[in-house]
């Protein structure tokens, strides 16, 4: 008799996610705070001990490194190399579930977790452009912004603020009289500066040339350090409306570039998601499309303004 169907959503609630790192014997190698777990992924190697990251509540995964995530199933999956059915069946025959249903005749697969990457959906032009692999992170830093200068008191964020994002007034270069903030990758490394206009200035944003926008995330690679949190995950539709946020309180919160999603940007935000118990929109500079897609991959709040 052949193995036929297996229930995937008894297959996760059966299993724990802690009982998964237990048998890969990863444990051990993660530092637990409450019910978090974090350290280094098992799939990148990277060199953060904090990018991957375990929500224990959820049974949910992920890593800031290589934007993997998911569920006990998706973890199996890539850590033996195998689709989701088979994670499933072994997971079943590891721990004994009793599970799988034999059939003379094989039924057909049971539809995917809500983990896996979401449907094919259609994207808005500025996305659709060929970006390459990844931006390449700067061999230089910036030592000179400062965040105290009375220029930037018009923005009305406080100095702390501004020193958490490591951002400050630009008195050279091509920055030059604009708050500059480092832009920095999932690993944490610095990719570039955006010089943000202090007046009415056009444009409002000012990118480095070679800059890929759509390649990144504001703010992910903090996300590292506060996933413990509870709370919801909060996006802004640009890197303004983070560090309102963040003046607000509200740390975990990511931020676009110009409120459209290009689809990496949507798999990165969608995989931090599984650590928060929420997700929120704060801002109206969406593009329809981007509200339309996050939509379809996770239930979403939207307020107006920074609570």
């Amino acid at each position: 008799m052949q193995k036929g169907f297996i229930p995937f959503a008894e297959v996760k609630r059966a299993v724990s996610l802690e009982a998964i790192l237990e048998r890969y014997g990863l444990l051990e190698s993660l530092t637990r705070k409450g019910m978090n777990l974090a350290g280094q992924c098992p799939f990148c190697k990277g060199s953060s001990g904090r990018q991957f990251q375990v929500n224990l509540v959820k049974n949910a995964w992920y890593c800031f490194g290589c934007k993997a995530g998911g569920n006990i199933l998706d973890f199996v999956a890539q850590k033996e190399g195998v689709t989701i059915r088979t994670a499933a069946l072994k997971i079943d025959s590891w721990f004994e579930l009793g599970l799988v249903e034999e059939k003379g005749k094989p039924q057909a697969e049971a539809p995917a977790a809500p983990a896996e990457a979401p449907a094919a959906v259609e994207v808005p032009p500025a996305a659709q452009e060929t970006l390459p692999a990844e931006n390449q992170p700067l061999a230089f830093t910036l030592k000179t912004l400062d965040p105290n200068h009375e220029s930037l008191a018009s923005l009305g964020y406080g100095t702390e603020t501004l020193e958490r994002f490591g951002a400050g007034y630009c008195a050279r270069g091509l920055l030059k009289g604009r708050l500059a903030i480092p832009i920095h990758n999932g690993r944490g490394e610095l990719l570039a500066y955006v010089g943000l206009a202090l007046e009415n200035e056009t444009p409002r944003y000012l990118f480095p040339p070679k800059f890929h926008a759509g390649l990144e995330v504001f703010n992910l690679h903090r996300l590292m350090e506060v996933a413990e949190e509870t709370g919801p995950l909060y996006l802004a539709p640009e890197i303004e409306g983070v560090l309102r946020l963040s003046e607000a309180g509200a740390v975990s919160a990511l931020g676009l570039f110009d409120g459209s999603l290009s689809q990496e940007q949507e798999e990165a935000i969608v995989g931090a998601l599984s650590l928060y118990e929420g997700f929120v929109l704060v801002g109206e500079s969406f593009a329809d499309r981007t509200i339309a897609r996050l939509a379809r991959c996770a239930p979403v709040s939207w307020v107006a303004s920074v609570p």
